[in-house]
């Protein structure tokens, strides 16, 4: 099980992983519709009001397409043998823990609750949230942490297999590329979006 949630690529198939890639990808592209969400960056899932059906579709796209890029270069340094599709699944499948977040804004009770707490800043009124609501928060919160790290693992871990990275200096390049994905992948989806 550890291997399934968090390295499959040693263990499936290429075939498996890119029907897996493919089908979380169109998946992750509707949830990202039915509620509200936008990732809007490489590693940003956000709550909206509402959302078109193609935004979450292109962004996704964006986000794996910068991705793939900046992670295919960095394993052409590492290793002259990186091969592209290894690259590729990697970045779909490590995107499956932000697409299972969407749920947290059924009825779009996570926006609802962002906005409360932003007209509880803005203004001099006294806390509106319920604890149900506080709980929901925290709970969200919580998922959205664990999504990120098991996203960073799940990118890690197919990276390394891709690559065949053991220094030190593989993670730096790892973590740099990651880093210019994101910068990317929020230019693109800001002006093209």
């Amino acid at each position: 099980m550890k291997t399934l949630l968090f390295n499959p690529f040693e263990k499936y198939s290429e075939r498996i992983l890119i029907i897996v890639g493919l089908a979380f990808t169109v998946i992750g592209g509707y949830l990202g519709f039915v509620f509200n969400a936008r990732f809007d960056g490489v590693i940003d899932l956000h709550f909206v009001e509402k959302v078109p059906l193609y935004q979450p579709i292109l962004e996704i796209g964006i986000n794996i397409l910068c991705t793939t890029i900046l992670l295919f270069i960095v394993g052409k340094i590492i290793n002259p043998k990186t091969r592209i599709i290894d690259v590729f699944l990697t970045s779909m499948i490590a995107r499956i823990p932000y697409y299972i977040v969407t749920f947290f804004n059924a009825n779009n009770k996570a926006y609802t609750i962002s906005q409360g707490i932003l007209n509880l800043v803005k203004s001099t009124k006294t806390n509106t949230l319920s604890s149900t609501d506080i709980l929901h928060l925290l709970l969200m919160s919580f998922a959205i942490i664990a999504s990120l790290i098991w996203f960073i693992t799940l990118l890690f871990n197919g990276f390394k297999t891709a690559v065949n990275a053991k220094e030190t200096k593989h993670i730096l390049l790892f973590t740099a590329a990651i880093v210019v994905a994101e910068i990317i992948s929020k230019i693109a989806i800001i002006n093209f979006l």
